[in-house]
């Protein structure tokens, strides 16, 4: 095996797209080749070692090819752009089975599409069963658009990366508090997340929180990381007595806020949060709400209570001090945090919180009431974040 395709190998192994799910972002680029050139057939095509993989495909109901039955081989090898006019009059193509029979082939255009590494890994191309060519502004348009393929290609493993590392942060499974019930999820809207969710087992007690950074996309999944980082250290600076042998939780989360204030100020944003500490045997929670006031406390008896806010987010300004409050959970009762991508995913209005506490008495289980919520957010698509916590103290045994 040559260097060139060692390294083509191993800039596919990098992106992982192969075989992936079919996706929107890919098939604009061949639906609108197809508009524009006029063809019947546009596809991103990878070569893989023995097989040609197409990422995209209109026209053709196909997935993949041998490797030595397409054009793209020849394209990717020799990593330039293939004009074929008549594919039944060239010798290297005329004996294709495409070419010989259906779909008969005539028209092929293919230009390589390259890794950040300029590495040939595959084509975007056109088909037509007629033979045709292009024109110098046609070429022009084609590489423009094969350029703007290959900037989403990259970008592909570069989410798809930092995916893995945000999801590796969210902690696996919802709070295990003894006597308390709980379910937690974070469905990010695109690639990664600004929401987050985390808990920590600290003693006897229990620390969790629901935040959420002001934006999308890798800038804010970079903040949640590092806001994350911060409550959590603070937290066992806490535990630990570094705030006196009587903190308020208060005192934690404004010396979180200036910790990150210098980033989050460089970076033009800030980050609401509900940031809670359990206390199985009693059901008290104590809590600072930072700008969020996304949190309910749905009551045994059907009653709800919205926990509402009068504390900045982080990151607005350097000298607020933030508040400790306390709710007490009695037996049957839950509390809901979520982020703000819930509340607009159910219409952004007022009433949605009551609407949201809905969901909750019907579904008292937290695992159920997840299950509901993504229900939700599949049949709908909602265009943020969606971040749920739900804590509920169980019933008292007859």
């Amino acid at each position: 095996m040559d260097q060139t395709e060692q390294a083509r190998r191993r800039a596919l192994d990098a992106l992982q797209v192969l075989d992936a799910p079919r996706e929107e972002r890919f098939d604009r680029f061949t639906r609108l080749a197809r508009t524009a050139f006029d063809v019947p057939i546009s596809t991103i095509t990878l070569i893989d070692r023995d097989r040609a993989y197409f990422t995209s495909c209109l026209g053709l109901d196909v997935v993949e090819a041998p490797r030595d039955h397409t054009f793209c081989a020849r394209t990717v090898m020799l990593d330039e752009p293939v004009i074929v006019q008549d594919a039944t009059l060239d010798p290297q193509f005329r004996d294709l089975p495409g070419v010989r029979g259906e779909p008969h082939i005539r028209f092929y255009a293919g230009f390589p599409v390259h890794d950040a590494h300029g590495t040939a890994i595959g084509t975007f191309c056109l088909y037509d069963y007629r033979p045709r060519t292009l024109d110098e502004r046609q070429l022009r348009v084609m590489a423009e658009l094969t350029g703007w393929v290959e900037t989403e290609l990259r970008s592909t493993g570069e989410m798809d990366r930092a995916r893995q590392v945000q999801q590796s942060l969210l902690p696996r499974v919802a709070p295990d508090i003894p006597g308390y019930e709980t379910s937690a999820m974070c469905l990010p809207a695109g690639a990664v997340a600004g929401d987050f969710f985390d808990h920590q087992q600290i003693g006897d007690q229990h620390s969790f929180a629901v935040a959420d950074v002001m934006g999308k996309g890798t800038g804010a999944a970079i903040l949640m990381a590092t806001t994350r980082a911060v409550v959590r250290s603070e937290n066992r600076a806490l535990a630990d007595g570094r705030f006196g042998p009587s903190p308020a939780l208060g005192d934690a989360m404004s010396e979180v806020n200036t910790i990150l204030m210098a980033d989050l100020s460089a970076s033009a944003a800030f980050v609401t949060g509900f940031f809670g500490w359990a206390e199985p045997e009693s059901g008290i929670i104590r809590y600072v709400d930072a700008g969020h006031g996304l949190t309910l406390v749905v009551r045994a008896d059907g009653s709800h209570e919205h926990l509402a806010t009068t504390d900045l987010p982080l990151g607005i300004t350097d000298d607020w001090r933030w508040s400790e409050r306390e709710v007490v959970l009695g037996h049957g009762d839950m509390l809901l945090c979520f982020s703000d991508g819930l509340f607009d995913l159910l219409g952004g209005t007022p009433e949605v919180l009551d609407v949201i506490a809905g969901l909750a008495r019907s579904h008292p289980s937290p695992n159920d009431l997840m299950k509901t919520v993504r229900r939700l957010a599949a049949d709908t698509l909602p265009l943020d974040d969606v971040t749920v916590l739900a804590i509920r103290r169980s019933p008292r045994r007859p």
